[in-house]
C-alpha cells in the first residue's frame, strides 16, 4: 500500500487599501495693517493624495474636504478677533463649507493613474475683510491672530466608483487634515496737515495768533509722537518766516496748546512732541501758531515749510 502526504500551503498578503489622506499647507496673511481699510488676501495649497490597488475595479474616486465652523470666521488674539474667511475660488465668492453644517465643501475627482498614487494640489483662497479700523495691536506691537482647524473641523471624505459617481453627502468621514490660520497685525500711522495762516497785517504792534491741524489715524493701540522740524531756520525754538524774494524775516512760534506755553518741536530746544495712543480712527491735533511783536520788515509774502513726522 502506497501512501502520500499532501501539504497544502497558503500565503497571506497585506491587502491594499483604497484610501486618501489631505495635507493642508498654513494660511499665512503676513502682515496686515487695519487702519488701511482695505482687503488683505493670500493662497494656500491642499495636497490630497490617494492611493488605489494595482489591480482596481474602482478607478475613480470622488474626494469632499469640509471645512465646520461659521462663516465668515474669526482669526484671535486674547478677546481681539479680526474677520477672514477661507474660499473656494479666486473671486472670493464661494466660501468653503462643509456637508454637516449645510454648505459647501471642496470637492474634486480623480482617476488612477499608471501606477497605484495620485495627488493633486488644490488652491484654498483666504481674504481678511475690509473695514476692520479698530482691530488692535497689543503691548504696543505687532500681533499675531490665528485660529487652528482640526478634529471635529474638518473631515476629508472620499468614495472609489466604477460607473456612478457617489455625492458628498453620501460619503463617510475618512479622516481629519489639520492646518491653522494666521495673520500679524502691525503698527501703522497715516498722518496729514493743513496750513497755519496768519493772514494780513501791515505791522507787528500786536501779536497775531492762528491755527492749523494735524491728523492722523493710527492701529488701535499704537502708541505715536508727533514732532514738529525748525522749517528754514533750522531751529525749532526759534522758528522764522522768509520773504519771498528775499530781504526779510518774520519771527514766529509754534504750540502745543492755546495758551502757547508749550513750543512744538522735536523735544530738543525746550520743544515738546505730541504724544497719544492710536484708536484706528481719526485723531485731530491743533497747532497753535503765534507771530509775537517785532519789528515790522518790508512788506511782501511770508512763508516758511515744517515738515510733521509722526514716530510709531
Amino acid at each position: 500500500m502506497l501512501g502520500v502526504t499532501l501539504v497544502l500551503l497558503f500565503s497571506a498578503r497585506g491587502a491594499h487599501a483604497q484610501s486618501c489622506q489631505a495635507v493642508v499647507t498654513p494660511v499665512v496673511f503676513g502682515s496686515v495693517s487695519p487702519i488701511a481699510n482695505t482687503t488683505f488676501t493670500t493662497t494656500t495649497t491642499i495636497s490630497v493624495t490617494c492611493t488605489w490597488p494595482a489591480a482596481s475595479l474602482t478607478p475613480d474616486v470622488l474626494v469632499c474636504l469640509n471645512l465646520g465652523g461659521t462663516s465668515p470666521r474669526s482669526l484671535t488674539n486674547g478677546t481681539n478677533s479680526l474677520s477672514y474667511d477661507l474660499f473656494r475660488d479666486s473671486g472670493h465668492t464661494q466660501a468653503w463649507g462643509s456637508t454637516y453644517s449645510g454648505t459647501t465643501p471642496i470637492s474634486l475627482t480623480m482617476t488612477k493613474p499608471s501606477g497605484t498614487t495620485l495627488t493633486t494640489n488644490v488652491t484654498v483662497y483666504g481674504q481678511v475683510s475690509a473695514s476692520q479700523t479698530t482691530v488692535p495691536t497689543v503691548n504696543d506691537a505687532s500681533t499675531v491672530y490665528s485660529q487652528s482647524f482640526g478634529g471635529n473641523t474638518t473631515s476629508i471624505n472620499y468614495g472609489f466608483y466604477l460607473l456612478i459617481a457617489p455625492t458628498c453627502s453620501t460619503l463617510a468621514s475618512g479622516g481629519t487634515f489639520p492646518f491653522t490660520v494666521n495673520a500679524t497685525v502691525i503698527n501703522n500711522c497715516n498722518i496729514t496737515a493743513t496750513n497755519v495762516a496768519f493772514g494780513s497785517a501791515g505791522v507787528l504792534s500786536s501779536a497775531l495768533n492762528a491755527t492749523g491741524t494735524i491728523t492722523t489715524v493710527c492701529t488701535n493701540g499704537d502708541a505715536f509722537k508727533i514732532a514738529l522740524n525748525g522749517g528754514a531756520s533750522g531751529n525749532v525754538a526759534a522758528r522764522a518766516m522768509q520773504r519771498s524774494g528775499g530781504g526779510g524775516t518774520v519771527n514766529y512760534q509754534l504750540y502745543l496748546d492755546s495758551a502757547h506755553s508749550s513750543a512744538w518741536g522735536d523735544g530738543t530746544g525746550s520743544t515738546a512732541t505730541q504724544a497719544g495712543t492710536g484708536t484706528g480712527l481719526q485723531q485731530v491735533f491743533t497747532v497753535y501758531g503765534r507771530v509775537p511783536v517785532q519789528s515790522t520788515p518790508a512788506p511782501g509774502n511770508y512763508s516758511d515749510t515744517i515738515t510733521a513726522t509722526i514716530y510709531f
